[in-house]
Order: C-alpha cells, then sequence, then structure tokens
C-alpha cells in the first residue's frame, strides 16, 4: 500500500535471510489499474513504495514471467496469471544462462525457485470468498472465467514453491523410463 513504513532493519534482515535460505515471497501491489501507461515507465504509488522497501535487500533481477518458466506449467498450463485484474505483470528472478553466473547470484534460491515474485494483480482480492461462499470484490474486467484462473495462478504458485524446478527436468521422463525399462 502507498505509504507502507518501511520495516524495521532488524526485519529486513530476516526477509532477506529468508528468501538466500531458499524462501519465496509474494508481493501483491493491487495496483495494476493505477497504471495507465506500463511502457512510459511510469510506476504506482504502491509500487514506488514497494521498491523503496525492497531497496536494501539483495535481491537478484528480475524479468517478467518467461513464456517457458517453470510457473507457466507446474500444475495448470497458463500464459497469463490474473488475479482480480488481468493488465498486471507477474515478476521473477531472472534465471542465469549457466551455471557459472548462477555461483554469484545475491539471493540462491533452491531447486531454481525464484526467491520473489511480484505482482500487481491482486491474486488475494481474486480469491477473497465471503462465509456464505460468494466472491467478495469484482473483478476488472470481469472475465467468465477470470476468477477460476486466479485460482489456478495460485495454484501453479504454491506447486512451484513446493517442488522446485521439477517441471523442468520432464523433458527427461521419455529417457528415464527407458533406463528403467519400462
Amino acid at each position: 500500500m502507498p505509504g507502507t513504513p518501511r520495516p524495521p532493519r532488524e526485519v529486513l534482515a530476516r526477509i532477506d535471510a529468508y528468501m538466500k535460505q531458499g524462501g519465496t515471497i509474494l508481493f501483491d501491489t493491487r495496483d495494476a489499474l493505477a497504471i495507465t501507461n506500463p511502457r512510459s515507465g511510469e510506476v504506482s504509488p504502491a509500487t514506488a513504495t514497494l521498491r523503496d522497501i525492497l531497496s536494501s535487500l539483495d535481491l537478484p533481477e528480475l524479468e517478467t514471467v518467461p513464456r517457458d518458466h517453470v510457473l507457466t506449467k507446474s500444475f495448470y498450463i497458463l500464459r497469463e496469471f490474473p488475479g482480480r485484474f488481468t493488465s498486471g505483470t507477474l515478476w521473477v528472478e531472472t534465471l542465469p544462462a549457466n551455471d557459472e553466473e548462477q555461483a554469484d547470484r545475491p539471493a540462491r534460491a533452491g531447486d531454481g525457485v525464484t526467491p520473489i515474485l511480484i505482482t500487481s494483480n491482486d491474486l488475494a482480492g481474486a480469491w477473497a470468498i465471503s462465509s456464505d461462499g460468494q466472491p467478495m470484490l469484482p473483478l476488472t474486467p470481469g472475465e467468465p472465467r477470470q476468477r477460476e484462473f486466479a485460482f489456478r495462478v495460485g495454484v501453479n504458485i504454491v506447486m512451484y514453491v513446493l517442488t522446485g524446478n521439477y517441471k523442468a527436468d520432464q523433458v527427461h521422463v521419455p529417457a528415464l523410463l527407458e533406463r528403467l525399462g519400462q
């Protein structure tokens, strides 16, 4: 949220240590609609606040989720990562091209899992259900299956964080089965 105070230095140090030891944190600025021209480099107040808070951490370089990233196939096959909004982007650690570059990464993720995920699509808002089973917040633009896909995004994130990059190795399954005589 805009204007959120910066956590104390000790808290930021614990967050930094958590990510370096293989933990993953998801930040959702919930402000996808606040940016009218994403190509202009304009940032919303919520994004500016998050940048300020994260500026003292030793974070890896980030990129938008590549088309072949494990997050796109950890359980469901996804091309986009909608929440209440669909216009935002999901950011993950830029994976190094080779093992030498991986040794120099500031935050070492376990099993190739990014230590940080950042979106602006308000995932939790799309997941929020009242006690009577009805959605608590409206969707924008409100496509018929948008809420279902928001839940799929959540499932993929959880599967990715819990299982690592095992899906990236699925290409080797035929050779493994052949070796096992099956």
